[in-house]
């Protein structure tokens, strides 16, 4: 799977955010009045209790800690005997509320793996009851990190590290950490179980300076690799201890610059570049620093980690004009990769109508709260048009979409609308997507969206206890649908007591399955997806209004997936 926190260059917009910026610090330097003695006071609570997951006992003496931009310092209550706990006198505002205690695994209420926390937001006055935690017990991952002499390391900062989506892309953001002893050893717990990479650093070479400035050398990932594309995750389940050992690399991060220049010779009026992993799987964690680009479309990406990347480029030559695209693969090893030229060519342009097909009494969505966007099909979403918001007449137009291969989807739709078909050339390409080339003029298509929607329901039990936020995944038979941005792709988690729903799935043959080492970069895993596919539960949608319950077991490990080691 591809992890990802994308690095990006853009102007004249990185400007202007730096203008901003710079005008905000100034104000922060200047002398600030006095608060009023008239404020009103912190009236507003929050409250809840904290329970185990798995037997439903009440967890005491769980520390339960609120923080908020509202708040000069975090809040922190403890839980009663009975599980309950309050945190009174606070000031309007949006809060994290995390619960913390000895043999459990931290939780952060709102947070489901692989996604962030939305946060609790209470207004003045008010009292929020019902912010509850179910907490599962923690597990962990031990093992010895080594020089690269192989002798033991001492003082390595080792880091679990888990798979979140973050604006479409995977990022891994560290789940617990440790310092290895004398011997090297380490133990990193509080893990709830799922999938890990397990990265190791040298704090000696978190920050070196050096002739032309400060470097940050990346970390080692296991099983002892520096480029991140090639780590191997680790399996953790409820009650295992995994152990894991690998020597330290130290391999410094590299420069990658180059041009990008328009194919006509005009001068860029806009621009934009990225930098991310080409490959379809590993992960990157240490995105590149210092990202540069000036008006002449010159560019540079600093501190960039080993690896095998793909620049992506796009650009306007005129205002509100076509935009222009270009891709640029290459591998960095430790040296600078320099005078890269990418030309930039026109994309395609997609226009069409949305139409309604309302089968039930539900109530219509407003067509000009609606946006079609056409990503690529393996997630990526660089390409995708920043045009496509639909009329009021339901017509629509993409401008600017990059060659290769796409779907088409609409975003905003309320339940339990959803997409029917989309018409073009008389093709139906509601499953099989579109490939574009550039400049081509794609007209006429037809999207019609309707309120019949399947749904497929139930509940994941381990040892007959409900599963808390456990990921569910339901997946077509058929290969040719394994796309991370199909329709037929889907990915849910577990509510409080283990039930889960996934709405909208087309008629057809499908399986299912329910696991705590799995998360949303898995959409799309052809490896992972057949490996599995014995161990599913089959699952069959008759037609649009098909109601399907299931019973899931929890699988903790998966094969094919992440490295179970001892």
């Amino acid at each position: 799977m591809t992890l990802t926190r994308r690095a990006c260059g853009a102007w004249p917009i990185v400007g202007a955010v730096i203008a901003l910026a710079a005008a905000d610090t100034a104000a922060d330097q200047r002398p600030q009045p006095p608060v009023s003695s008239g404020r009103p006071a912190a009236t507003a609570s929050i409250a809840g209790a904290v329970r185990s997951a798995a037997g439903d006992a009440p967890v005491s003496r769980a520390r339960i800690i609120a923080s908020s931009p509202a708040l000069a310092q975090p809040r922190v209550t403890l839980s009663g005997a009975d599980g309950r706990y309050a945190i009174a006198a606070l000031p309007a505002g949006t809060y994290t509320l995390t619960a913390v205690r000895t043999g459990y695994a931290t939780q952060t209420f709102g947070e489901r793996r692989g996604t962030a926390s939305g946060g609790v937001t209470v207004t003045d006055g008010q009292a929020v009851a019902g912010i509850d935690f179910a907490l599962i017990r923690g597990s962990a991952i031990a093992g010895r990190i080594l020089d690269e002499d192989g002798t033991p390391f001492a003082g390595a900062v080792v880091e679990a590290l888990v798979a979140r989506s973050d604006s479409g892309q995977r990022t891994l953001v560290p789940a617990a950490s440790a310092r290895t002893d004398d011997r090297g050893e380490f133990r990193v717990f509080g893990l709830p179980p799922g999938q890990y990479y397990v990265s190791a650093s040298d704090p000696a070479f978190n920050d070196v300076g050096t002739e032309s400035g400060a470097v940050k050398y990346a970390p080692t990932f296991f099983p002892g690799v520096s480029a991140a594309d090639e780590a191997r995750a680790v399996a953790v389940g409820d009650g295992e201890l995994p152990r894991v050992e690998f020597r330290l690399k130290l391999v410094p991060p590299a420069r990658v610059s180059g041009r990008i220049l328009a194919s006509d010779g005009r001068p860029l009026l806009s621009g934009a570049v990225i930098l991310t992993p080409a490959a379809t799987d590993g992960a990157q964690v240490v995105p590149p620093e210092d990202v540069w680009i000036d008006p002449g479309g010159a560019f540079t990406f600093g501190h960039v980690p080993p690896g095998r990347y793909r620049i992506s480029a796009r650009g306007e030559t005129v205002a509100n004009g076509p935009a222009l695209f270009a891709t640029f693969d290459l591998i960095v090893e430790g040296r600078s990769v320099d005078n890269v030229q990418m030309t930039l060519r026109p994309g395609a342009t997609l226009d069409g109508e949305v139409t309604l097909d309302p089968e039930h009494a539900t109530r219509a969505p407003v067509l000009s709260s609606l946006r079609v966007r056409a990503p690529f099909a393996d997630g990526g979403g660089f390409a995708d048009a920043l045009t496509g918001t639909v009329q009021a007449d339901g017509r629509f137009v993409l401008r600017g979409l990059m060659s290769g291969d796409h779907q088409i989807i609409v975003e905003g739709l309320p339940s339990p609308w959803i997409v029917k078909s989309v018409l073009l050339r008389g093709r139906d390409l509601a499953d099989a997507g579109i490939e574009v080339v550039e400049g081509q003029q794609l007209r006429g298509a037809r999207i019609t969206i309707t309120d019949r929607a399947s749904e497929v329901s139930g509940r994941v039990r381990d040892r007959g206890a409900p599963v808390v936020d456990a990921a569910v995944l339901v997946y077509p038979i058929a290969p040719q649908f394994w796309l991370r941005t199909h329709r037929r792709m889907r990915m849910t988690r577990t509510d409080a007591e283990g039930r889960f729903s996934v709405r909208g799935l087309p008629e057809g043959e499908y399986l299912a399955i329910a696991s705590g080492a799995i998360g949303a970069g898995d959409l799309g895993r052809r490896e992972l997806l057949e490996a599995i596919r014995a161990l599913a539960t089959p699952v069959s949608i008759s037609g649009p209004d098909a109601r399907v319950a299931l019973e899931l077991p929890l699988l903790a490990v998966l094969p094919g997936g992440p490295v179970q080691t001892r």
